[in-house]
């Protein structure tokens, strides 16, 4: 019995820490929001900004980019997966992430093409 005592006690606190992430989340964004280089898009949940990762799609309030929830899929991972992976994101944030790849196909598909080749580099001068 204590040990089901625990388990509640332990997911209660999770979901408190969840709701304080997701509050913090929410001051960061109004910040950013406030911000000249911040420029919303078509997709409520996601923002570019030149400050943040050199104005690459970025879901609001977080630094979580709309290419990394790509790759995560491209992995085989599920919303759920990816939320439990970033616990500051809602199902809404990593579907709108979803639905602005499909939008821009080709912007984001640059992205990815351009973190691999910069990985492939890194990866190169680290092993020469």
């Amino acid at each position: 019995m204590e040990t089901a005592v625990d388990t509640y006690q332990v997911l209660r606190e999770l979901s408190q820490l969840r709701e304080a992430i997701q509050t913090l989340a929410k001051k960061i964004e109004e910040l950013m929001i406030n911000r000249e280089s911040v420029l919303p898009t078509e997709h409520p949940y996601i923002v570019c900004s030149e400050d943040m990762h050199r104005g690459e799609p970025t879901i609001r309030g977080t630094a979580i980019t709309v290419r990394a929830i790509v790759e995560r899929t491209r992995l085989g991972d599920s919303v759920q997966d990816i939320i439990e992976a970033y616990p500051v994101l809602t199902p809404a944030q990593v579907h709108d992430a979803l639905g602005y790849y499909y939008d821009h196909l080709e912007e984001i598909e640059q992205y990815i093409i351009e973190n691999k080749e910069a990985a492939e580099w890194m990866s190169k001068r680290l092993s020469s």
